[in-house]
């Protein structure tokens, strides 16, 4: 069936589980090499990439976690940004008590302001970091036709947890991609692309990151989404190297989803996000059927796993509530994930160096 002929809840709801499967996906690609040197990460990667995290399997980070927090409390507030902070900032409660390894500074700053009773709407702390933009796809899927909608629940989840501007600049811009790719099915002409980058955020700051990915995507060259002196050190959590890198992978290599998470994973830096982000555009342009099976198959993760992710996407696909609540199988499973990645720390003590 072409997406031409499938009806409008089944073109809607695969296009929620290629966000959502995608993001997954990239994400369990990029942890095994997440902090690593661009130079350590070669060191490490084969390619063709395989799922390498638990020996052949893959588990996914706190990026898919809060892409499914945000899909969930969408799910149950559609349409006020108000009480979607609130379920969000919830989840991200609960969450803190479930052992996120790996959580990012401003995240769990944040998170511990919400348990002190500060409000969703002023518990973000001063950062420019990239958390706000790994969950933000899914709200341009999900509200890809009413743009000041849709801006007003980026604007929410971004200032649950970050109050610089950069970061929801970063948020919305991955947004307003992942709306068009939802509404228009297709690649944006470089034209598209800077009109929907530069009205997500303003400053020379944002001007000059906006220009890198633009440069990245005329070119044809990713490392040109990174100024030069990061292009050996990997893509770092700051949302300017963050956003260009993924934005301009996606678009290079739009359609293809293995080729756009093996180039951001081989730039090293902070993989697990940057591909997190890249694989949620990326598998909404390709939908479910475009992300390698083989990928998808070896993903073991529990709750949050892909037979979960179907059933969110359908059940959200349809106006319906059912398949959001909050697991507390997170907590268990936090446990064992913080595990895992203490032991890939004391691997990567040894060689190859």
């Amino acid at each position: 069936m072409t997406s031409s002929s499938r009806s409008p809840i089944a073109t809607r709801q695969n296009q929620i589980l290629g966000c959502l499967l995608g993001c997954a996906v990239g994400d369990s690609m990029g942890l095994p090499y997440e902090g690593l040197s661009r130079r350590r990460t070669a060191q490490f990667l084969r390619l063709p990439l395989r799922q390498s995290f638990l020996a052949s399997r893959g588990m996914v980070s706190d990026d898919t976690d809060h892409t499914v927090f945000v899909a969930q409390s969408l799910a149950l507030n559609p349409v006020s940004p108000e009480r979607f902070a609130s379920s969000l900032a919830w989840r991200l409660r609960f969450w803190l008590l479930c052992f996120p390894a790996g959580i990012g500074w401003a995240t769990l700053r944040s998170t511990v302001r919400l348990w002190f009773g500060v409000s969703p709407a002023r518990s973000g702390v001063f950062s420019a970091g990239n958390g706000a933009a790994m969950r933000s796809a899914i709200i341009g899927v999900y509200q890809p036709s009413d743009r000041e909608l849709r801006r007003r629940f980026v604007s929410a989840s971004t200032r649950i947890t970050h109050s610089d501007p950069q970061a929801e600049f970063g948020a919305q811009a991955i947004a307003e991609v992942a709306a068009w790719i939802a509404r228009e099915n297709s690649r944006p002409t470089i034209s598209d692309l800077e009109l929907m980058l530069r009205s997500a955020g303003e400053g020379r700051v944002w001007e000059e990151a906006t220009g890198r990915t633009l440069l990245a995507c005329q070119e044809g060259n990713v490392e040109h989404a990174l100024p030069k002196n990061r292009r050996e050190r990997g893509v770092s959590g700051y949302i300017g190297h963050t956003m260009p890198v993924a934005v301009s992978a996606w678009f290079i290599h739009y359609g293809d989803f293995r080729k756009t998470i093996e180039t951001v994973v081989s730039l090293g830096g902070d993989t697990d996000t940057v591909a997190a982000i890249a694989g949620a555009l990326a598998g909404l342009s390709a939908m479910p059927s475009g992300i390698p099976a083989d990928w998808v198959s070896q993903l073991v993760d529990c709750p949050h796993g892909p037979r979960y992710f179907s059933q969110l996407a359908d059940s959200m696909a349809q106006g319906r509530t059912d398949h959001t609540a909050f697991s507390w199988w997170l907590f268990p499973r936090g446990v064992i994930f913080t595990a895992i990645v203490l032991a890939h720390g004391f691997r990567r003590l040894l060689p190859p160096f």
